[in-house]
């Protein structure tokens, strides 16, 4: 069996938002829902595979992708799951780790989706920022 070598992190939650996002998809597809969602689900998607394409080392380029998948797809699972993988990326991407505006696109987070499965995920992480 032949092993797959993974250069960087960052490449792994865009893998995860891709197999994510396709998933539900799939189920968007089978439930009725409004023509705007199943076309956010859609964006979102060509902005995950823009962000696969994009090399883990063009921080800046991913940074943008990522904050337009969540302001231009905010109903999708792969928005949510965005929020985190952009607060990664202010942490481990740039040569600086740029802290505030993780804790920014996290706190977003939360007003954006109380109800979210992530949330405590999200607390967590803010708590351990906001110690530092």
């Amino acid at each position: 069996m032949a092993k797959i070598k993974i250069h960087s992190r960052a490449v792994l939650p865009a893998l995860f938002l891709i197999l994510t996002v396709a998933g539900g998809a799939v189920l968007a597809a089978q439930a009725e829902s409004k023509p705007e969602d199943s076309s956010q689900e859609v964006l979102a998607l060509d902005y995950l595979l823009l962000i696969t394409r994009t090399p883990a080392t063009d921080a800046e380029a991913r940074e943008k992708l990522y904050l337009a998948l969540i302001e231009n797809c905010p109903a999708t699972q792969a928005a949510e799951e965005s929020h985190w993988a952009l607060s990664n990326l202010y942490l481990d991407g740039f040569d600086e780790p740029m802290e505030k505006e993780a804790k920014e696109i996290l706190e977003k987070f939360l007003e954006r989706y109380p109800e979210s499965q992530w949330r405590g995920h999200v607390e967590n992480r803010l708590t351990a920022l906001w110690g530092k």
